[in-house]
């Protein structure tokens, strides 16, 4: 018999067998199962990476430490050219204390002051009225030093954004894209209309921008208003720069005020090859380049087929048809489409044949057709030259080289900057000269040249990759088919041999990024978190059982759909899930008031109900294959039609909902083991009856009843079910299991990528394990006997799922193949699929009785140290149930207000009673009161009221001190909880958060203090996700931490309880009531004591 491992690996969970089987003797012995629980790699709501916050909360305070430095530099370089004052003197804050906007609105006003009787009155202006300036800021007809000063680093203080210096790139279908600086985020688009708008308002009045907001009354804002970075470049140009005494000064004072840091990014983060791993960083393909272009085009048109009138796939001369006139496209509408298919049809006396066509990306959803942006702009710029220039080729290879030369620089050998605008322009000359001087073009040609706009980002192909990989995609061959097809291994081999090279290196363990340097550099280059942690705890489960168990001689596994996917399509996969769960909601409720209209009150729907009366309402209450009208006591009285499985479950292993329909009992036994084509083909009239009436049930739009175009897609396919296609269902050709895969093969000598020979690890289908763990009778081991449905509740279900998947060997999808092709033959006896060997429930049962699951547990000092929201202590307190609260203020938002915060906590009563009256006035909800950007006065003509002050009570203890003298903030959780025996026998604990673990740290101190000055017996210290052995009544269990309160409560739950059932005994019941023991559970579920 043989060794094999078998792994279910998910988001957050790995579930492991060990077992001997033969399948050919039917024989098999289980040596051990188990489960390792590790946290999620994102964040389980928002779905972005734990360290997102983090991340983006050093970067506001680097650019806060970088602005304060900008001001510090400029202070220092205005005081050195005497004009400000020292920092910190009383001249300083004299001059600081000025209105800034009144100093930009005098120096413009004298700017604009042609004549000396003109800077008089403007003069006199400045000496009257309430717009007076001070009389230290006036030196004869002009403002002092210190005022000029004073407003020059009022212009640091406030330089508007600038964006990036590449401030239009081209998007896919050759239009302008705004950069992405400006983002998507409502937030920024709001911004993005205002600094619009005030820029018109200000090349309208001939404005400065400082002139046009000192005009503004007392009352109006004069922050918040957004403007772009050239705006206040043009005012100190205009207005500044003349004040100051020559061109060496004005560069310095001007540099230190606008110079910006170069936008970078590192080429290690751009990944490597899939086809070509040793191609890396800048090897990849960048999407601006003609090659990108050309495999994103014939990618889409190899995928088009036509659905309408008839589906099926585009002949060759209908592909070429399309291509002559998309290369030369940026995009093409679908109207296009079918305008470039008339003349084709009129060559066939086909004549408006192209007037009904319907297209599968069109239903779909997409708006066009792809084209190549690179080879129109060509075309645009050389005109009819261009078919039959001699230098075609050379100029769509280099176009994209030398214009990211002109566009971005290096830093180092990692970093790649975007060059400034300046920089930018020079390095386009020269790249316009190059083409020139290289290929004898024109000036007016190389012009156009430097103008181009190229897409960003990168192919996760390398160029050489893509070369090879175009001829395919030109003979018409789909682009799925090349990279994940049933001949990937036998192309990728003749396409690229060197890739095949054995090593013949093989590892006796997995390796670990910390002493392997390859192992190290393929995680980093990991996008993907979720990848990165399943692989690494993947490692620790693997290690462990080879220690316990040796080698296998072989690994199967399969991996959760949501290991792998982005953040979209994780997002995506989510409400479509929701979506199906309404609507079965909807349908369950239809259907229970429908059986009592039908006279059957006590009917109850179950599962099977609820999808026949989804399919019911999917197919229009009609056949599909027979017309036939079905009404409700056909459907669930009678059971004159059946759910039908479109394409047979013996040949596809797909039992899923966008395989099945309704179908009369009669057209269901002459369908049999056939696809409805080949069925229901041969007679053409009846055929073309099946094909009108199902495309008449397509859902009209997203989220509409009826029959997706998938579904009829798959319904009025003319293609058969290839003959491998039942056993391709085995495999998983996914990006994580391919992952998986290729880690677990390290453990083996190399074989060259696909594994010569035959396969030591094989990556199982989830939708075949499925099928088998439940014919195989171990779906209820824990539980749902009634159901017989898969129990969640307790995280040992993912052992007898890497049961299933140890036992699916490949000849097992023939047997479940036979399986179903007897189990839907009404005339077959009752099928039955037999177990790998007769004892493999008991045995499972005594295996999963003995599992302890392995929790990861948390011990370093890492994350948020407080949450960031800041409190002013007002040292007013409160004491209930004889405990202490002390009152703290903040400030927030009143667009951001709760119902609470809005009758309950404003500090002061009368802006309280004025927010209150706004809100009712706007309907009463706080979200909708200020949606149109306006807000209330205090008091007629007063200040607008954006923000409020907010009283908050909380107990001191539960602060940290953040800023002196009195700003505390929330902390963000403990650490830990050190639990000790005083003197006296008693137990006392010492809850530790985050923050004061991170203090001792820094002071070098041991993070678990294992003595106190009180002589008291240290114990044991409990983190997150530790293991305690608690003993009740004779009876022993483990049971792991899952949360630690500041009162000393320990939130417990039981080590396979996979629910959020938490149990709070505080920690001297943990000692005294339940002889708490800490433990150690290793990552394959061995325990040991953990001697704290």
């Amino acid at each position: 018999m043989a060794l094999v491992f078998g792994f279910d690996i998910g988001t957050t969970s790995i579930g492991f067998a060990v077992i001997d089987h033969d399948p050919g003797q039917g024989t098999g012995k289980i040596h051990r199962l188990g489960v390792r629980i590790f946290p999620e790699a994102r964040d389980p709501k928002a779905l972005v990476p734990l360290n997102q916050d983090r991340r983006g909360a050093r970067m506001r305070r680097r650019h806060l430490r970088r602005r304060r430095q900008r001001r510090q530099a400029l202070g220092a370089l205005l005081h050195q050219h005497g004009f400000l004052p020292r920092r910190d003197s009383c001249a300083w804050n004299r001059v600081m204390g000025s209105d800034p906007y009144l100093l930009r609105k005098w120096a413009f006003n004298l700017q604009q002051a042609n004549s000396h009787e003109s800077r008089s009155q403007v003069l006199a202006a400045m000496q009257a009225g309430q717009a007076k300036l001070p009389a230290w800021a006036l030196e004869g007809e002009r403002l002092s030093p210190h005022a000029v000063g004073r407003a020059i680093y009022h212009l640091a203080q406030r330089r508007h954004f600038k964006g990036r210096d590449s401030d239009e790139i081209a998007g896919d279908d050759g239009t302008a894209t705004q950069n992405q600086s400006d983002g998507d985020d409502a937030d920024e688009q709001k911004a993005k209309s205002v600094r619009e708008r005030n820029v018109q308002a200000l090349e309208q009045k001939n404005m400065t921008l400082g002139a046009w907001l000192a005009d503004r009354n007392a009352h109006e804002r004069k922050r918040g208003e957004h403007v772009t970075r050239k705006v206040v470049e043009d005012e100190f140009d205009r207005v500044w720069a003349p004040c100051l005494p020559n061109d060496r000064i004005r560069a310095k004072v001007r540099g230190a005020i606008f110079d910006q840091r170069p936008v970078f990014w590192r080429v290690n983060t751009l990944g490597a090859c899939r086809f070509l791993p040793e191609k890396k960083g800048l090897d990849l393909c960048p999407r601006g380049s003609w090659l990108s272009q050309q495999r994103r085009m014939l990618e889409k048109l190899n995928n088009l087929q036509f659905v309408s009138p008839e589906q099926r796939c585009l002949d060759e001369e209908e592909r070429q048809a399309i291509l002559a006139k998309l290369q030369t496209q940026a995009s093409m509408t679908w109207a296009g489409v079918r305008k470039a298919l008339a003349p084709l049809y009129r060559e066939r006396n086909q004549s408006r044949e192209e007037k009904w066509l319907k297209f599968n990306l069109e239903q779909g959803g997409e708006k066009k057709l792809l084209g190549n942006m690179i080879e129109k702009n060509l075309a645009d710029i050389f005109g009819e030259a261009w078919k039959d220039h001699p230098h075609r080729q050379d100029i769509r290879e280099a176009l994209h080289e030398r214009l990211r030369e002109a566009d971005y620089g290096t830093c180092g050998r990692q970093r790649v900057v975007i060059r400034p605008a300046k920089e930018r322009e020079e390095w386009r000359e020269h790249a316009a000269q190059y083409f020139i001087e290289k290929f004898d073009i024109s000036h007016e040609q190389a012009e156009e040249i430097k103008k181009l706009k190229l897409p960003t980002g990168w192919e996760p192909y390398s160029t050489e990759a893509l070369q090879k990989i175009l001829p395919l995609l030109e003979a018409g061959v789909r682009f799925g088919e090349i990279i994940n097809g049933p001949d990937l291994a036998s192309r990728r081999e003749a396409t690229f041999p060197s890739h095949q090279e054995q090593t013949n290196q093989g590892f006796d363990r997995l390796p670990s990024p910390k002493n392997n340097k390859q192992e190290r550099e393929h995680i980093a280059s990991l996008r993907n978190p979720t990848v990165a942690r399943t692989r690494n705890e993947l490692r620790k489960v693997v290690n462990n059982l080879i220690d316990m168990f040796g080698k296998p001689d072989l690994i199967r596994v399969e991996l959760a759909r949501d290991v792998g996917l982005s953040k979209r399509e994780r997002e995506e996969k989510q409400t479509g899930m929701k979506s199906q769960e309404r609507r079965r909601s909807e349908a369950r409720e239809k259907l229970r008031k429908a059986a009592e209209d039908a006279g059957l009150p006590t009917f109850k729907p179950s599962r099977k109900d609820i999808e026949k009366w989804m399919l019911w309402e999917e197919c229009g209450h009609r056949c599909p294959y027979t017309g036939e009208t079905i009404n409700f006591e056909k459907l669930f009285v009678t059971n004159q039609f059946d759910v039908e499985h479109i394409w047979p479950r013996s040949r596809s292993l797909d039992d899923s909902f966008r395989n099945k329909t309704l179908c009369h009992k009669d057209a269901n036994i002459q369908k049999g083991d056939k696809t409805p084509f080949e069925c229901f083909g041969n007679n053409k009239e009846v055929w073309q009856h099946i094909k009108n009436r199902v495309n008449k049930m397509e859902a009209t739009k997203k989220g509409s009843i009826g029959m997706s175009r998938g579904k009829i897609n798959r319904l009025l396919s003319e293609k058969s079910i290839p003959e491998d296609f039942t056993a391709r269902q085995l495999n998983d050709t996914g990006y994580a299991a391919r992952e998986a895969v290729a880690y677990l093969k390290q453990l083996w000598p190399d074989q060259g990528s696909e594994g010569k020979g035959k396969a030591k690890v094989q990556a199982v289908s989830g939708r075949v394990t499925a099928h088998l763990r439940r014919l195989w009778g171990l779906n209820n081991i824990l539980g749902n006997t009634d159901t017989g449905k898969k129990s969640r509740d307790d995280h040992r279900h993912h052992a007898v799922d890497a049961l299933t998947v140890a036992c699916t060997h490949p000849g097992m999808t023939q047997k479940l193949s036979r399986y179903w092709q007897d189990k839907d033959n009404p005339r077959a006896q009752e099928p039955q699929l037999l177990p790998p060997w007769k004892t493999i429930r008991k045995d499972a049962e005594e295996a999963v009785d003995a599992i302890i699951v392995s929790h990861r547990v948390r011990k370093k000092v890492s994350g948020r140290l407080h949450k960031e929201t800041v409190y002013g202590d007002t040292s007013e307190e409160e004491t209930t149930r004889k405990v202490t609260y002390q009152f703290f203020v903040t400030r927030k938002n009143i667009e951001a207000l709760s119902r609470k915060e809005l009758t309950e906590q404003i500090r002061d009563d009368e802006v309280a009673r004025i927010v209150r009256d706004w809100v009712d006035k706007h309907g009463g909800d706080p979200k909708k009161a200020f949606q149109d950007s306006s807000y209330p006065t205090l008091g007629d003509g007063g200040p607008e009221i954006h923000k409020v002050r907010l009283l908050v009570k909380q107990q001191i203890k539960l602060m940290a001190p953040v800023k002196s003298p009195k700003g505390y903030a929330d902390l963000d959780g403990n650490h830990h909880v050190a639990i000790y025996r005083l003197s006296t026998g008693e137990i006392d604990y010492d809850v530790v958060s985050l923050l004061e673990a991170s203090r001792r740290l820094s002071r070098r101190e041991p993070v678990i203090q294992r003595e106190r000055s009180d002589g008291a017996k240290f114990i044991m210290s409990l983190s997150k996700n530790n293991s305690l052995e608690l003993t009740q009544n004779n009876e022993t269990k483990i049971v792991i931490v899952k949360e630690i309160r500041t009162n000393g409560q320990i939130a417990i739950t039981d080590h396979e309880d996979a629910t959020s059932t938490k149990h709070y005994p505080g920690s001297t019941a943990i000692i005294n009531k339940y002889c708490g023991k800490k433990v150690s559970v290793d990552p394959i579920g061995r325990v040991r004591p953990a001697n704290d």
